[in-house]
């Protein structure tokens, strides 16, 4: 096991002093004012604000838990020398648990203030207080989770009768077993990115998670790993090794620096010995658990912290940060922390720069992790310089982006970044800030060949739109549009672009299949539906330049003029918003991803219907249109955008090719040309070659196509039926986008009614096109 840990015997309860005698605290702390507490009252109360800490001098405190049906039991007793309240100020948090005076007492007052002067002076005690500060925090989370896992959840529940023997029992169980659970805990520390377990290993007990976010993950057909869920704090895990002694049925590794419980499997035999009746509500527990996973639809990753980094030294990254901060705002709670921030916030100077090997880290740790819990994201601003903030930021981020000013010449400047950061192989995202008047982006490929990012975003400064979309992205809220391919059919994709604009469901990324793929290349360069209306009114006015087939019933010059022309000369990369086509590749026998590089090749390569197109050399290989294998590219789009929403538009029409008569085994084509030029000859009606072909291809990829949507990867799905137009009939452009329009414009206003998250708390500003522009 690949994790640090730490004795439960740490730290025992009541002993944050060498010295608990009245006149040592005296000496320690001789500006506090004294308080004298009558037995039985109550001095905090879990859930609210905490300022002040206690030292007791007389008596004693109880640190109470509450049984959760009108009982409570003292989880701690706090002594002579002892301390009240210093975890939740060291932690930032609200009172953990209520905590009365045990008898008459006197205690000393420690306001917020003076107890961070006390231990700014007594660095020795920082060690000392987070390790007790994790230890409460863990015994009550500890006492929690295994009150509900062993059942005290039901005794909310059970009728009168029931009740008392219940409650008698618990009470026994809680004597004799929760006590020695609590007690025998281990602690366990586990950095960012390290495996607390892997698939396949022997058990070695339960955990619960106090602080940080777990990853859970099985290994795949590939020989990877596939992300299935998240464990946040609180949650147990490992439960399974309560019931059985079978291996490992996952990994689990850490995305945050988390600190947890091990509950060991000995004293879990000794419950089902002696109390078998608690040992049901662990099955039920494992129950419920399996057959959500097996309801549940595919996991998709949520983005909760976002790092910045600064790639240019003429970006103000503070101030595009808060633009940013503006933007997310708008989705979800937000809140920007960065170096000197924290250390306002915990009232220490340097905090944020405390490694690993220094007592602060602990606090630094729970503190952040804390923030975590009360907003929505957490975006973290890197220092310009490499520093330890700035490798904290790395392992507390979900997302990593760096951010610089496109306008500068010469690669960008990774001085933020230490070295073995980049090489270690992290996801990096790229966003390039134009200045406010840019038309359309250019030479991001250099920018590409220095930093190995996995996505490019283009952002004006700002421009509301452009961030909107931009905070949309990175919070996991980013729209991302598929177009299928099909023909002329595809035209209907027009009409779904005017309805999504009328019913303001914005557009942030967007990729196709054949027909789909030029379609949604206007939408990734920015321009509105009636822009993209009139050019593919434009584009697709003569396209057919028929040849000797020899390849190809087309030559494909009309159409590669065309597809250049719409391109503009532009690579994918500097599209406005992300963008991908996809192909198919004959000689791999494989899909093609197109997300960099020459934006009029690959469009080019994706509409190259077989037979009809002549197929596109690449690297010494042959590509055709990506219809072949997959004519709506959900699972792709799923990849790229794993949290968001992805819209799915379907033209392919479904028993739509029928024989008109049955015309036998064989087909002369000469007597057909004979039928066409003499009016006297009549020749069987037989299906063109043309539309044999198309067919053929989109009966190859129907399979791939339900399959994908039967996983989930689509969260609106539409299958457009333009029954009237042919396949190549590309003259009835205008009808087909009206019959898409007519189909969709009700669906997705309804759709979008019930999905209010897709408009944040604002209006974005946004002016022009899908896309925000």
């Amino acid at each position: 096991m690949d994790a640090a840990e730490v004795g439960p015997d740490v730290i025992e309860a009541g002993t944050s002093f060498d010295n608990p005698d009245e006149q040592s605290l005296r000496a320690l702390l001789p500006q506090c004012a004294e308080l004298f507490l009558a037995g039985g009252a109550t001095i905090m109360t879990a859930g609210e604000p905490c300022d002040t800490a206690y030292v007791v001098l007389e008596g004693g405190l109880d640190v109470m838990f509450d049984r959760g049906w009108g009982a409570e039991r003292v989880l701690e007793e706090i002594g002579p020398g002892g301390m009240a309240g210093d975890v939740e100020l060291l932690n930032g948090d609200r009172c953990l648990a209520d905590v009365r005076a045990r008898c008459d007492s006197r205690l000393l007052v420690l306001p917020r203030d003076d107890f961070e002067r006390f231990l700014q002076s007594r660095p020795d005690s920082w060690s000392r207080l987070a390790e007790r500060a994790r230890a409460r925090a863990c015994r009550l989370l500890v006492a929690r989770e295994i009150s509900e896992l062993f059942g005290i959840g039901s005794l909310r529940f059970a009728d009168e009768s029931n009740r008392r023997h219940a409650e008698q029992e618990w009470l026994a169980f809680e004597q004799e077993i929760l006590v020695e659970l609590e007690q025998s805990a281990d602690w366990v520390t586990l950095e960012r990115g390290r495996y607390l377990f892997r698939q396949g290993d022997p058990p070695d007990g339960a955990y619960v998670l106090v602080s940080g976010l777990l990853r859970v993950s099985v290994e795949d057909a590939g020989g990877g790993e596939r992300t299935i869920a998240r464990i946040r704090q609180g949650e147990i895990l490992g439960e399974m090794s309560l019931i059985t002694d079978d291996l490992r049925s996952a990994s689990i590794s850490a995305l945050r620096d988390c600190e947890l419980f091990r509950l060991p499997a000995r004293v879990f035999a000794l419950v089902t010995e002696k109390y078998p009746r608690s040992v049901l509500n662990v099955y039920r527990t494992v129950t419920n658990r399996f057959r959500h996973s097996l309801a549940g639809s595919a996991y998709r990753e949520q983005v909760s912290n976002i790092a910045l980094f600064p790639a240019t030294p003429t970006l103000d990254l503070a101030a595009f940060s808060r633009q940013l901060i503006d933007a997310l705002a708008d989705y979800d709670t937000v809140e920007l922390l960065d170096s000197a921030a924290v250390d306002q916030a915990l009232g220490r100077p340097g905090i944020s720069q405390s490694d690993g090997h220094e007592p602060a880290n602990l606090r630094l740790v729970q503190w952040l992790n804390g923030r975590e819990a009360h907003v929505g994201h957490l975006v973290y601003c890197a220092d310009p310089e490499h520093s330890t903030w700035n490798e904290r930021c790395l392992r507390q981020a979900d997302r990593v982006v760096l951010i610089a000013d496109a306008s500068q010449d010469g690669p960008p400047n990774l001085a933020s970044i230490q070295p073995a950061s980049v090489e270690a192989g992290l996801r990096w995202s790229l966003v390039l800030v134009h200045p406010p008047d840019t038309e359309r982006p250019a030479g991001t490929s250099r920018w590409l060949d220095h930093v190995e990012a996995e996505a490019v975003f283009h952002v004006r400064n700002g421009h509301r739109g452009d961030l909107a979309r931009l905070a949309r992205i990175l919070s996991g809220r980013a729209v991302g549009l598929v177009l299928g391919g099909g023909g002329a059919r595809g035209f209907a994709h027009l009409g779904v672009l005017r309805a999504l604009e009328e019913v303001g469901i914005p557009v942030d990324m967007v990729g196709g299949t054949s027909i789909g793929a030029p379609i949604g290349g206007w939408v990734a360069q920015g321009r509105s539906a009636a822009e993209s209306l009139q050019a593919a009114k434009r584009a697709f006015r003569a396209l057919i330049d028929l040849t000797l087939p020899t390849t190809a019933l087309l030559a494909g010059k009309r159409i590669s003029r065309m597809i250049t022309e719409q391109a503009a000369e532009q690579d994918i990369e500097d599209f406005w918003l992300p963008y991908f086509c996809i192909s198919t590749n004959l000689t791999q026998s494989r899909v093609e991803v197109h997300r960099r590089g020459c934006a009029a090749r690959a469009i080019r390569a994706s509409v190259s219907i077989p037979g009809v197109l002549p197929p596109v050399p690449e690297r010494g290989e042959l590509l055709v249109d990506g219809g072949v294998l997959n004519n709506l590219p959900v699972d792709i789009m799923r990849e790229l955008n794993p949290s968001g929403i992805v819209i799915a538009i379907d033209v392919v029409l479904p028993k739509s090719f029928f024989a008109s008569e049955d015309y036998g085994l064989n087909v002369s084509g000469w007597r057909q040309l004979l039928a066409r030029l003499m009016p006297g000859v009549r020749s069987p009606q037989t299906p063109g070659l043309a539309n044999v072909i198309m067919q053929s291809m989109m009966v190859g990829s129907s399979h791939s196509r339900e399959r994908l949507l039967e996983q989930d990867h689509a969260d609106f799905y539409q299958n457009i039926h333009v029954h009237d137009v042919a396949l190549l009939q590309f003259e009835a452009l205008e009808e087909a986008a009206e019959v898409g329009y007519n189909e969709s414009i009700g669906a997705l206003r309804d759709w979008a009614a019930s999905r209010p998250e897709l408009f944040g708390k604002a209006d974005t500003g946004s002016s022009r096109g899908v896309g925000g522009f």
